[in-house]
């Protein structure tokens, strides 16, 4: 039977490639972008296109008008990472007021169904191991950065209205996504280009990567199978920051020259007098370049047994793979136009 979805942020890796997934299901699939963003990616697929802006209820109402609301399933996917520190009221009104107001109007019009992309960042490191397929509880003063607090803010917020409304919402929480498509200007794209540039010294540290194509899997397997509620972790690999730079070497057929930053000079004790240097030099720090192992979430995850709802969406792609196509994904020529 086909299904109507409505998407945003379908026009990122993760959201093309849902689109694609969907399509091939037979599904009709109804995206919303911004004005000004290009959408020639879907040139020759059968997708409508509405414009809008989340942040902008008001611009949102013809994408929310269709014929059989209660039949439809919304995927939320549109949202700004960053692992920086500092302050970004960009990412608040894309990350929190985008998911509010999308919440709100999947009420208002009663859309049968909304699966919200969240973040495994969004729940507290501290505490018992969390099991994938339960309800979870979310409190951004639990978690550090701007991109946690808002996942953890808008998550809170929907998970509100499944127990005063009785909406039936869904949550997946991915870890770090990496794979085919990711932004050269982006965090991972940042440390590939610095590392194989030689540009500045890695630092210790890991992280725990997934594939774009097994997140995809796993909203689409969420949507059509997930407990109204309840919320799913897509997590892959953990990676070791000479683990993943050994695979990015090996993806780029270069040689790993071994040379780290001194872990000595990540301790707090002269952490501050390091990071006043790099701020007076202008030069780039590299806790900021490959943040994104050193502020890995330590949480666990588990599964009871009971989450049969993910069980068959994995790809099968392993880490090692997906770091390959990241790294050719990022290495990709400029086009011209």
């Amino acid at each position: 039977m086909t299904k109507q979805y409505l998407l945003t942020g379908a026009t990122s890796s993760l959201g093309i490639y849902l689109v694609k997934l969907l399509l091939e299901q037979g599904d009709k699939v109804r995206v919303l972008a911004d004005v000004d963003v290009d959408c020639s990616c879907f040139d020759g697929m059968d997708v409508e296109i509405f414009r809008g802006e989340t942040f902008h209820k008001d611009t949102m109402k013809d994408f929310f008008n269709v014929e059989n609301p209660r039949e439809c399933t919304l995927i939320h996917a549109e949202e700004q990472v960053s692992i920086s520190q500092g302050k970004n009221l960009l990412m608040r009104r894309i990350n929190v007021s985008g998911a509010v107001n999308v919440t709100d109007m999947c009420i208002k019009h009663k859309i049968g169904r909304l699966v919200y992309l969240s973040s495994a960042y969004a729940l507290p490191v501290k505490g018992d191991p969390y099991v994938s397929g339960q309800e979870f509880h979310f409190n951004r003063n639990l978690v550090e950065g701007d991109y946690a607090q808002t996942k953890a803010e808008a998550s809170a917020y929907i998970m509100e209205k499944v127990s005063l409304n009785k909406y039936n919402a869904v949550l997946v929480l991915p870890t770090f996504i990496i794979g085919p498509g990711t932004p050269k200007d982006s965090d991972i794209g940042k440390v590939l280009n610095s590392y194989l540039n030689k540009e500045v010294a890695p630092v210790n540290g890991g992280h725990v990567f997934v594939d774009v194509r097994d997140v995809a899997a796993g909203i689409i397997a969420a949507a059509e199978k997930g407990t109204m509620g309840a919320g799913y972790i897509l997590t892959g690999e953990y990676r070791s920051t000479v683990e993943f730079l050994n695979d990015v070497c090996e993806a780029a057929g270069v040689e790993h020259d071994g040379k780290m930053f001194p872990d000595w000079l990540l301790k707090k004790s002269v952490a501050k007098f390091v990071d006043a240097y790099y701020k007076l030099t202008h030069k780039t720090n590299p806790k900021d370049v490959y943040a994104v192992f050193t502020t890995s979430s330590q949480a666990h995850y588990e599964t009871d047994g009971t989450d049969e709802v993910m069980m068959g969406a994995s790809t099968g792609i392993s880490i090692k793979d997906s770091i390959k196509d990241t790294v050719s994904w990022v290495n990709q020529p400029e086009t011209g136009t």
